[in-house]
């Protein structure tokens, strides 16, 4: 029998046989509605994890001078901004307070930060140019603070001790995870600068165990205790354990549902068969092959499937949107076509039954 007809054969068929089309769809639509409501939640509250814990504050490596040792040189910023494991690198000093150089000692005072290396991995230019050695970029909360009308002018050190002062040539935003300068200025840093502590964005957090032990070789401190070092080692392993608990908690659920849902599907195409005996022992006789028998029933099984499939994927998505844990769209593909295997894989035994049965017992059957 050639492929159509055989499709127009089953479609009929399914279509005569209303009662266990209908039950065969339900079932299917069940299977992919259960699986996206609970377990697409669940591999959607793992995505939302790990995109939480790969975000660029959750990458953070910073090794902080704690002695003044001058171990965080330029040359050490650029080489751990080289690694492969760094998305991105800066030396980060103590912040300073300054004040508005025009207002004096007692004017607001703001904190300034000075960075050595590209200031575009830290900030974005929103106002002005980039400054050079010794200039300073403001933040909008800080100008507002310091009063400047516009981001330009200059700042000097509120310290009693300390002189010295700088000149604004800019307006800018932090990018993440650098949030805390939005309260102050960045300065760029003189050549040659030392910086107390060097910031680092690693590429993904699976690499921050090896991306510590290149940037502590790098930095080559005499004893552990001359630096602290604040790593997301941890987060990473974190991140790890409960990929690891959410996946296995998935795939059970997954198995369960598909398992049940193929048990009752075959359940439902072996008592069809078992009505339709004599129309399957009829065409036996008069000459259909095993194989067509087969394939009869397995395409007669599939083909209110698809509709169960695509019904119950559209549930479960509406369900799990309603809780705010859309699955990603693999996952949604994938569960849809692995309810189709185990309708398929459901109807292969008691295809087998009726193509295996002898037409001639079944047609004397009363």
């Amino acid at each position: 029998m050639r492929f159509t007809s055989l499709l127009r054969e089953a479609a009929s068929t399914a279509w005569a046989n209303k009662v266990p089309t209908a039950l065969v769809a339900m079932l299917v639509a069940i299977m992919c509605a259960t699986t996206l409501a609970t377990v697409g939640r669940t591999a959607a509250a793992e995505q939302q994890v790990a995109d939480r814990l790969d975000a660029a504050g959750s990458r953070v490596l910073v090794v902080t001078d704690t002695r003044g040792g001058e171990l965080i040189s330029p040359a050490v910023v650029q080489q751990t901004h080289g690694l492969s494991v760094t998305e991105r690198a800066v030396g980060v000093q103590i912040p300073v307070d300054v004040v508005n150089l025009v207002v004096g000692q007692g004017g607001t005072r703001v904190p300034a930060w000075t960075i050595d290396g590209d200031l575009s991995e830290v900030l974005t230019l929103t106002a002005g140019r980039w400054p050079g050695p010794g200039e300073a970029l403001v933040s909008a909360q800080a100008q507002a603070a310091l009063g400047m009308d516009h981001p330009v002018g200059g700042v000097q050190l509120a310290s009693s001790t300390q002189v010295g002062d700088y000149s604004v040539v800019g307006a800018f935003e932090p990018r993440e995870p650098f949030g805390q300068y939005a309260a102050g200025l960045v300065i760029a840093a003189e050549p040659g600068v030392v910086s107390d502590s060097l910031y680092v964005v690693v590429t993904d957090s699976s690499v921050a165990s090896a991306a510590q032990s290149a940037v502590l070789g790098l930095v080559a401190p005499p004893d552990f205790d001359s630096v602290s070092v604040d790593s997301p080692v941890a987060l990473a392993e974190l991140q790890a354990e409960v990929a690891a608990d959410l996946g296995t908690f998935g795939r059970t659920l997954l198995f369960g549902v598909l398992g049940a849902g193929a048990l009752l599907v075959a359940i439902v195409v072996l008592s069809d068969v078992l009505v339709r005996r004599k129309d399957l022992g009829r065409r036996r006789a008069l000459g259909a092959t095993r194989g067509t028998i087969v394939a009869m029933v397995i395409a007669r099984t599939l083909l209110p499937a698809l509709l169960g499939a695509g019904i119950g994927t559209a549930a479960g998505l509406w369900v799990a949107d309603r809780f705010a844990a859309l699955p990603p769209w693999e996952f949604t593909t994938g569960t849809a076509i692995l309810a189709l295997l185990a309708a398929i894989a459901s109807a292969i035994l008691p295809a087998l039954y009726a193509a295996t049965r002898d037409p001639v017992r079944v047609l004397r059957t009363p």
